[in-house]
């Protein structure tokens, strides 16, 4: 069904019941909307079915008019909903057969057999036909509108009945039909709406994701050539066995590294490359150089290893490989710069876009949800009234009520307390209370309440007639429910409350303590805690089943009690009968006792913070419902595709063998974890490339966009309906604190009206319009000028405001604020030199700590002698504040009354302990306080403003955090109890592979070893689940899960695959939903924070719009216009160079430049690579011959451009890399010469300045620069503080997997690498461990942190279980709240520019004005005569100019006249200034295009943003005088040109002189006046 059926759906009122009669009713229908379908031009008839009018064409086929009974037939048969879920079974039952299809025949490279799935694709191919004939009979088929085909999602269906026919004729087994068979789950896309809208979400970003697409292939293609001509052959740089070849042979050692030079080589080997002899490749590469997949031999290659680096996998191992060699600076700076500009920004830019996507079709369809229901407002109100009657029918007891109302506020309890009394004695007002519960207003409801209640106690006296055996069961009943109420009071008791809430967080506990090993006792106790917890909610269960009878189940927390407390039951009774509680077949029974943790969220009825958060999460899931059934499509396709491609075909443990394998592929895919592994082995298996292709492919589809879209619902999903709690929340507590007889929206507008105040009023400033509303004799221009400059007087006051500091009390009880050292000591702290110096030594500080070397001990006394002077300094700093400000009671600017303060004088106290050495024991002892110096560089923060807001905002933003902390903590606690019940115990391994058991083990002379991430107990639970919710080295950990045998067992490989589920569900719920949930509360809460604290929030929509104008303008300045030269060669030169022909030219070749500096590849043949030294000479020329041109015609005006920059130094060190090249001056420098060749990569740079769309992706990056950059600083100073920390801490730990040689805390800088390679989740997880590191037996290490242990042990120290929680912060800290910052900032970015484009005054228009300007003003004096500025309007474009309207010369008079520019009469010319002109033009568009209408400038904070441009802006004609405005002068000059007319018709005329009448003129008139 279409988009337009969709939409053209309507209820019809008298629907017939039965099939026949619909058929009847449709024919009836369609002969009366014939008549309508004639005079309609688009040909179209409407046929009216089952509730729905649909628009189809006259004829389908040319054959089935719209009274064909067939026709008829086929269409109410394709808009049957049971027709619909017929096809969406169908093609589930296909979907399954596709699933079951067995690949075991490629084992034996034999024939697909036939078997019996065969007959049933046979069956779904004739049923699609079917559907296919029968919607084309109903629609028609393409040439005319709402056919099948005009339909975008019936091309699907098309191509699967094409094929489907097809196989009908060729036999189905072939290939390309099976792939193509693969696309008809896609199918259930069409049937489906709620995914409709998502694809819709996906294609509408089509366009921008273009954009971004292009700018990453861009990047690509940059990085690629760069890479081309820097790692080219490198793989090949080997240690040789002979110093030259021996024939065509070069044998290579076995030293498993590359070499720059026989230097890197062991003695007796000889580094070479066989490229430079014209040899063929002498060795295969290893997985140690994954295979040689990632190189740089040719641009495909490059390609692929670029976009690996790109989704941050395994690109540190791209480093360490290629650092061997060529020059570690240069490989550092590749690929760094490639993950911050590519994975940082382009891929993020991804997400920015299709967030931007659903926020704009989230609108649409609230847009469209919003006119549905105000055209359907009439019904509802007409059929109300029978609803109220039907619900009024309706009855329930007292029970039911009180059940619903256990759910509620507290508050409603208290007030309904007295009305489970009544209901007691009386039952027969229930009818009553249950109408008025139904009602919409609260406080008619309150009053009904009331008349219930007093009409129910008069009932109660009431004598009335019942036989004995009525009264008798009435007492029964009375009785039971008088207990029943007893029940309720007991459950409904805080005390009870608190009792049960208690024995969870007891229970929960008691679950926690379960471990491996444990002693039998200790066992037994906390079996028999568990079966007294079971006990008592047992009771609990049954209690509330007594008090609230059946209505005990209308609550869903109280199912979920109970199928806990029955599974819990179960488990007991099992474990009685014998069975071992450590395992046995029950054992996943006896795990669903952790589901009791889900009890802990009953805490979310007192807490009402947690209560939002729990409500916010449960509506974020209901909304992404249907994206995880789009997700498990693409997933499912993706299987069913890979198992037709590669399934029998590879002996990797995880494969395309089946249909659950497929998945689980699929799904390691998506989470991005060691997917290029898994690239890398089936390209090694096949032997071929082309597996690359679909990796890529389902990486591209699944990971950078369906994940994206992902995020983008529940971030969006999640801030509307915190939007909607807080909103609830806000909206009860109006009605709650309002009077009733006062409406909310009166209160409001009251407010709105309060607000504000004749101060605030009196203190805004406007700009031009103000002048107008004066008397004549008050100037405008001169008050223009007054209150520009009131307007900067009071920023100025402001700035001078903040700054000043007061002296308060008596410092330390001996200086009063008369002191004269006080008031010199604060005088000096407060002068800008003062704080500068701090900066400087704070700067020094660190600079120390990056320079302490913990493998050498010569410099660490000078170290440590500046650091004693240093310290002495910020000792002498305090001294000095807390004579000026008091230590602590001198008031509110007392030293420690400041959070820096207080940093400060921790940093110094512990600096002064670190150098007592008399007073340590150890030196290691001194190291850890010395590491407190770290802290130092955190006073940068509280310097500087940006980093301060942004500091201050996560902090504000903790709250938030702590709940979905507190909700991420209640997850990993539940897998975790999971995971210690099902695999503690069963991590540990023999190092001998065929042993079964831990005894056989030590028979054979083994060790038993755990994993380093087990399940032993509830800590190391967590801890693994935390690194599993990275998704770094989950997989290993799944592996390790489905081969666990149990406790004492030796592992057994794919021993449990069920298992699987577990770590994937875990994935799900932990990784995709949880964290990257609390990713973006901690995004949303620092933004709301920021905006906050920048009190840029409390603008209005207008004072907003004004402020981003006026940046605009005075950010613009009046440029200065080239004059061409006389000459006429120059000019035809001018003439060539600016044409759109010499344009295109230099475009092509650039592009034809780029295309030949792809096409080189390693070995290539030597004409070719003649061919392309020629090329580049020639390009070399042709940019050369550009710049001179170029310099000749714009001589120094070519220096304007920052382009024209780019391109002439580009020229310049491309020609200098030749010339050194060809004089072969750095011939023995290999990378120098790599480095020279790079210059002339950077012409393709210059697309840029060519595609529009590239220029919108490079403005987004510099709409977003500050911003980055900001955070980036904030992100300097984290990754110092902790690699200073790591390197003080870790510096001699055990090299092993995480801490290697080339990854390790030895240095700072490598320390910082290493750091930073854990922020993008490289190994993280295991340079954790390495840093925990224990000895045991078969891995020896010692206990030391001093360089003379170093010096004796090498690298061999130990580490610290600190490390664990160090490390956990740092990824806390940096990747799940810094790098996702980053996330915020593009994201805040591109909205920015994307409102840019929907601004009523755009950048574009100002840069219009700019341009024209300096066409009146060639000297950029900033001025322009006033008798040209009316000129200036005409020609400039809409919307600050008046191009394209055709004023009357009048109409050009009055216009300028509004606009009251200030006159400035400069050497006797009359004159306007620029920024009053564009300031005035602006103003005069938005007013009276009713975009703004207020342009007052009230906030201080504004004031203090604009004044620094301002105060630039107005500096030429602060001191210079106005008369008059431009309407005055427009009046003048028409009083002038009136009275040159009258002298000249009396001058032809010649009589007698008579004195004109101006004042006669209407124009004139108005001028006057």
């Amino acid at each position: 069904m279409s988009d337009q059926e969709v939409q053209n759906e309507a209820p019809i009122q008298n629907q017939p019941k039965e099939n026949q009669r619909g058929f009847i009713h449709l024919s009836s229908l369609v002969n009366q909307m014939i008549g309508q379908g004639k005079e309609d031009p688009g040909d179209l008839v409407e046929f009216s079915v089952h509730g729905k009018l649909l628009s189809y064409t006259k004829k389908s086929f040319n054959l089935f008019d719209a009274e064909n009974k067939i026709r008829l037939w086929a269409i109410w048969m394709v808009e049957w909903i049971w027709f619909d879920r017929f096809i969406i079974t169908v093609i589930l039952l296909n979907s399954i057969l596709l699933a079951i299809q067995d690949y075991s025949w490629r084992e034996t490279n034999s024939e697909a057999p036939n078997n019996w799935t065969d007959s049933f694709d046979y069956i779904f191919t004739a049923i699609f036909i079917i559907e296919f004939f029968l919607k084309v009979i109903a629609m028609g088929f393409l040439l005319d509108k709402q056919t099948y085909l005009r339909d975008g999602w019936n091309f699907i269906d098309f191509i699967v009945v094409i094929t489907g026919i097809i196989s009908l004729f060729i036999s189905a087994r072939v290939s390309a039909i099976r792939i193509v068979r693969i696309m008809r789950p896609l199918r259930s896309i069409n049937s489906l709406k709620e995914m409709k809208v998502l694809i819709i979400t996906l294609l509408d970003s089509l366009p921008a994701l273009g954009n971004v697409v292009i700018f990453l292939l861009f990047i690509i293609i940059l990085f690629g050539i760069l890479g081309l001509q820097i790692f080219m052959g490198a793989l090949e740089n080997r240690c040789r066995l002979t110093e030259y070849p021996v024939g065509n042979i070069w044998k290579a050692s076995n030293y498993q590294k590359l070499c720059q030079d026989s230097s890197n080589c062991p003695e007796g080997t000889y580094c070479g490359n066989p490229n430079t002899y014209n040899l063929p490749q002498q060795e295969s590469d290893d997985e140690n150089f994954n295979f040689g997949y990632t190189n740089f031999n040719n641009i495909i290659s490059a390609t692929f290893t670029i976009f690996q680096a790109l989704t941050t996998e395994g690109w540190t191992k791209l480093i360490f490989i290629y650092q061997e060699a060529l020059s570690t600076t240069i490989v550092y700076i590749y690929f760094l710069l490639l993950i911050f500009l590519g994975s940082f920004f382009v891929v993020n830019l991804i997400l920015a876009v299709i967030n931007d996507s659903f926020m704009a079709a989230q609108m649409r369809s609230s847009f469209k949800n919003s006119q549905a229901s105000a055209s359907s407002l009439p019904q509802e109100e007409q059929d109300e009234e029978g609803e109220q009657n039907q619900e009024g029918d309706q009855q329930i007891d007292p029970v039911a009520l009180t059940s619903n109302i256990n759910n509620g506020d507290q508050t409603q309890n208290h007030q309904l307390e007295h009305e489970h009394q009544i209901n007691n004695q009386n039952q027969q007002n229930i009818n009553d209370i249950n109408a008025i519960k139904n009602q919409g207003n609260q406080n008619i409801v309150e009053q009904q309440q009331q008349v219930s209640k007093s009409n129910t106690l008069e009932q109660v006296n009431q004598p009335r007639r019942l036989s004995s055996k009525q009264r008798l069961s009435k007492s029964k009943l009375t009785k039971f429910r008088e207990f029943q109420m007893v029940l309720i009071v007991i459950i409904e008791n805080k005390y009870f409350l608190v009792f049960i809430t208690s024995i969870i967080i007891l229970n929960t506990l008691t679950l926690s303590l379960d471990r491996y090993p444990i002693s039998k006792t200790e066992y037994d106790i906390l079996d028999v805690a568990n079966q007294i917890f079971t006990v008592i909610f047992t009771i609990e269960m049954v209690l509330k089943l007594i008090a609230f009878d059946t209505n005990y189940l209308k609550d869903s927390m109280n199912i979920f009690d109970a199928v806990i407390v029955i599974l819990s039951l179960i488990e007991w009774i099992l474990s009685s009968a014998g069975n071992n509680s450590s395992g046995g077949s029950f054992s996943a029974i006896q795990a669903f006792r952790t589901l009791r943790l889900f009890r802990l969220f009953k805490l979310a009825r007192t807490w009402n913070s947690f209560r939002k958060l729990l409500t916010a999460i449960a509506a974020t899931i209901s909304g992404i419902a249907y994206f995880i059934i789009l997700l498990l499509l693409f997933m499912s396709v993706a299987a069913l595709l890979g198992m037709e491609l590669f399934a029998y075909k590879t002996p990797y443990r995880y494969n395309f063998n089946n249909y659950l394998s497929s998945m689980l592929v699929v799904f390691m895919l998506l989470t991005n974890e060691s997917w290029n592994t898994i690239a890398y082995t089936f390209m090694y298996d096949l032997e071929s490339i082309y597996p690359v292709i679909y990796f890529v492919v389902v990486i591209i589809f699944g990971n950078f966009i369906l994940l994206k879209l992902f995020i983008a619902i529940l971030i969006n999903n999640f801030h509307e309906a915190n939007l909607d709690s807080m909103s609830a929340v806000e909206e009860n507590h109006i009605q709650h604190s309002s009077r009733h007889d006062q409406s909310i929206g009166d209160n409001q507008q009251s407010i709105k009206i309060n607000q504000v105040s004749p101060e605030q009023i009196q203190q805004s400033f406007q700009v031009i319009k103000s002048a107008s509303n004066q008397q004549t004799n008050n100037n405008s221009a001169t008050r223009f000028k007054n209150l520009s400059q009131q307007f900067m007087a009071s920023a100025i006051i402001l700035n001078s405001t903040n700054n000043q500091s007061l002296l308060e009390g008596v410092s330390l009880f001996i200086f009063p604020p008369q002191s004269k050292i006080r008031f010199q000591v604060n005088k000096l702290i407060n002068h800008k030199y003062f704080e500068l110096f701090i900066l400087t030594i704070i700067i020094i500080s660190s600079i120390l700590l990056a320079l302490d070397d913990p493998l050498s001990s010569s410099n660490n006394r000078a170290l440590n002698v500046v650091d004693e002077i240093i310290t002495a300094l910020f000792i002498f700093e305090a001294i000095l504040k807390i004579i000026s400000k008091g230590f602590i009671i001198n008031g509110p600017e007392s030293y420690l009354r400041s959070a820096g303060n207080i940093l400060d004088l921790i940093v110094i106290i512990f600096s002064s302990l670190a150098f007592d050495e008399n007073q340590a024991q150890t030196f290691s002892k001194i190291k850890i306080l010395r590491v407190i110096r770290v802290l130092r560089p955190l006073r940068l923060i509280v310097r500087n403003e940006d980093l301060k807001m942004s500091i201050n905002a996560l902090f504000n933003s903790l709250s938030q955090m702590m709940n979905i902390a507190l909700v991420c903590l209640i997850f990993f606690l539940l897998f975790g109890i999971f995971g210690v019940n099902q695999f503690k115990g069963a991590y540990y391994y023999c190092d001998i592979y065929e042993v079964n058991d831990k005894l056989e083990c030590f028979d054979n002379g083994g060790s038993w070893v755990n994993k380093n991430f087990n399940f032993d107990n509830v800590l190391n639970a967590m801890i693994t689940l935390f690194v599993i919710s990275t998704t770094e080295g989950w997989i290993n950990l799944m592996s390790d899960g489905i081969d666990s045998r149990g406790i004492n067992l030796n592992p057994k490989e794919n021993n449990a695959y069920g298992w699987a589920c577990y770590f994937v569900f875990f994935i799900i719920v932990g990784s995709f939903f949880i964290i990257n949930l609390f990713a973006g509360v901690i995004v949303e809460a620092f933004q709301s924070e920021k905006d906050r604290l920048s009190q840029m929030r409390d603008l209005t929509k207008q004072e907003l719009e004004w402020y981003e104008i006026q940046k605009k303008i005075y950010s613009s300045t009046p440029i200065e216009k080239f004059k061409i030269s006389k000459h006429k060669f120059i000019r035809k030169l001018n003439e060539f160079i600016s044409s759109d022909k010499f344009e295109i030219f230099i475009l092509s070749v650039i592009i034809l430049n780029t295309c030949v500096m792809m096409i080189q590849y390693l070995r290539s043949p030597k004409e070719l690579s003649d061919a392309i030294q020629i090329l580049n000479w020639i390009f070399l020329a042709i940019f050369s011959i550009e710049a001179i041109l170029k310099l000749i015609v714009y001589r120094k005006f070519y220096f304007t451009s920052g382009w024209n920059v780019f391109d002439f130094t580009v020229v310049l060190l491309t020609l200098l890399g030749v010339l050194l090249e060809q004089s072969n001056v750095l011939s023995n420098v290999g990378t120098a010469t790599s480095i020279l060749r790079t210059f002339r990569i950077f012409r393709v740079l210059r697309l840029i300045k060519s595609a529009k769309n590239l220029r919108i992706i490079f403005g987004t990056f510099l709409v977003t620069l500050p911003g980055l950059v900001s955070v980036g600083g904030l992100l300097g100073i984290m990754l110092f503080i902790f690699a200073v920390i790591f390197m003080n801490l870790f510096p001699y730990v055990k090299r092993s997997e995480g801490v290697t040689e080339n990854s390790n805390f030895s240095s700072f800088e490598i320390s910082l690498f290493t750091l930073f390679k854990c922020s993008t989740g490289e190994d993280w997880n295991l340079v954790m461990m390495d840093t925990a590191r224990i000895s045991q037996p078969n891995d020896i290490c010692f206990d030391f942190n001093d360089y003379a242990s170093y010096f004796e042990y090498g690298f061999m120290g130990c580490g610290n279980p600190a490390g664990i929680v160090l490390m956990i912060v740092f990824m806390i800290i940096v990747s799940l709240i810094m790098l996702n910052l980053f996330v915020a900032i593009i994201i805040e970015g591109f909205q920015n520019t994307s409102k840019e484009e929907n601004a009523p005054i755009k950048k574009l228009d100002v840069e219009n004005f700019q341009q024209l300007w300096k066409d009146y003003d060639k000297d950029a004096t900033g001025f322009i005569q006033c008798k040209y500025f009316t000129q200036f309007m005409i020609s400039l474009p809409q919307p600050l100019g008046w191009q394209k309207l055709k004023y009357s010369a009048a109409q050009q008079r009055l216009r300028m006249a509004q606009l009251n520019l200030p006159v400035y009469n400069l050497n006797g010319k009359n004159k306007y200034y620029y920024y009053q002109a564009l300031i005035c033009v602006a103003q005069d568009f938005l007013e009276s295009s009713g975009f703004i209408s207020n342009f007052e400038i009230s906030k201080d904070i504004v004031k203090q943003k604009l004044h620094p441009l301002i105060e630039k802006a107005f500096s030429q004609v602060s001191n210079l005088e106005t008369e008059f405005d431009s309407g005055q002068f427009m009046a003048a000059v028409l009083i002038q040109q009136n009275a040159r007319r009258g002298f000249q018709r009396l001058k032809k005329q010649k009589t007698s002189l008579i004195q004109p009448q101006y004042t006669n003129d209407d124009e004139v008139q108005q001028f006057v006046a």
